[in-house]
């Protein structure tokens, strides 16, 4: 993997000076006090590696902070420099691949899509368009490359593929990472939406696919073969359909591939995301009946999750716009009637608060979370 570099002398940062800078990313501008609190090193130690910052000029020092009348002297404040981190993250949409850009604090500084064809499991075949669409949306942007520090590749099915993530990384020259797209979806709302400040959420997708990410500890649970929260192969039907999974009855083979398939029992033209989405804006009631359907027969296997797992809250996909009340409705109706009392009674259904940004704020998260666990850097000299 390549190192982890920062600022026009490209040099390494050590795991020390890459917690810190996390840290000020996250919480915002702190004393060397609440650094050392925070950071878990002591205050000397936080104090030598912050001055070797202040002198790279990844770190500044401003005004001091405001203390009550005769507490002693004020400590200054340092907050990351202006040229902050970057973090790429490429995601799928509807038609296409999408390159964007945020920072550590979460700020969505660029985006761009193109019309690309997903492949089903090869990635390979990603690796020209998202280097070239990094590149576009960097170019239009006007950022250089070299703040650019990871990327994340968002992937519609669980696992790592890590032939596709090693070459990914040597044509970009950064630290790549893979996730499932649902579990992406999950760590954004955690972290950054409807379930912030929250200990542990179920994020149910419904815009591609059906797929579920489940937070626990404010950390995505993936199972030990990473397939936990794979809701579409949950075993609905005891003498379904065979699925690609190689299963029989499963959720997915019910709904269907897409969500327009589900969508499209009701009606004898196909009808695009926008028809559909606009429809049920408008409370279209043939529309809003099959999105209710699709949030009660999602609700089903949902309950026993709910059952098990006793979340605080369930996050219905975001992206699906007026269609998302219905469903709610839907998924309401099946936990109250099948989860356990106690749980149907806490658990709380809510829309997702970011939409179509849930999975680019996602890839934030997850780099996020690795940062603070100096992930990146090797060795730890300050």
């Amino acid at each position: 993997m390549p190192a982890l570099t920062w600022g026009t002398e490209g040099q390494p940062l050590s795991a020390s000076q890459y917690r810190l800078i996390a840290l000020l990313e996250q919480a915002g501008p702190l004393s060397r006090s609440e650094l050392a609190d925070l950071s878990g090193m002591p205050r000397t130690t936080v104090t030598g590696v912050v001055g070797k910052l202040l002198r790279r000029s990844l770190v500044t020092e401003g005004a001091p902070a405001p203390l009550a009348r005769g507490a002693g002297r004020p400590p200054r404040l340092v907050a990351v420099g202006t040229d902050q981190r970057l973090v790429a993250v490429l995601t799928r949409v509807r038609g296409g691949l999408r390159a964007a850009l945020a920072t550590f604090a979460g700020e969505v500084v660029a985006e761009s899509s193109e019309e690309v064809a997903w492949p089903a499991h090869d990635l390979g075949s990603l690796l020209e368009p998202a280097t070239g669409q990094l590149t576009t949306t960097l170019r239009e942007a006007g950022l250089p490359a070299e703040r650019v520090v990871a990327a994340v590749l968002s992937i519609p099915h669980p696992g790592r593929p890590s032939h596709t993530t090693a070459r990914l990384e040597e044509r970009l020259e950064i630290p790549v990472f893979t996730e499932n797209d649902a579990n992406m979806g999950a760590l954004g709302e955690a972290t950054f939406g409807a379930g912030r400040g929250l200990g542990s959420l179920i994020h149910v997708m419904l815009g591609h696919n059906v797929g579920a990410g489940i937070v626990v500890g404010g950390r995505l649970h993936r199972g030990a073969s990473g397939y936990a929260g794979e809701l579409a192969h949950v075993r609905v039907q005891d003498e379904g359909a065979l699925c690609t999974c190689g299963g029989r009855g499963c959720l997915s083979t019910v709904v269907g591939p897409s969500l327009l398939d589900f969508i499209q029992r009701a009606y004898a033209e196909r009808l695009g995301v926008a028809e559909v989405l606009a429809l049920a804006a408008e409370r279209e009631p043939g529309v809003r009946r099959v999105f209710a359907d699709l949030g009660r027969t999602v609700g089903r296997p949902l309950a026993d999750l709910c059952t098990m797992l006793d979340p605080a809250v369930v996050v219905v996909d975001g992206s699906l716009g007026a269609a998302t009340a219905p469903v709610i409705d839907g998924i309401r109706e099946s936990i109250d009637r099948f989860a356990a009392p106690v749980v149907a009674d806490s658990v709380r259904v809510v829309p997702g608060q970011l939409a179509e940004r849930a999975e680019i704020l996602g890839g934030v998260a997850l780099l996020r979370q690795r940062s603070l666990g100096a992930g990146f850097p090797s060795g730890d000299t300050a």
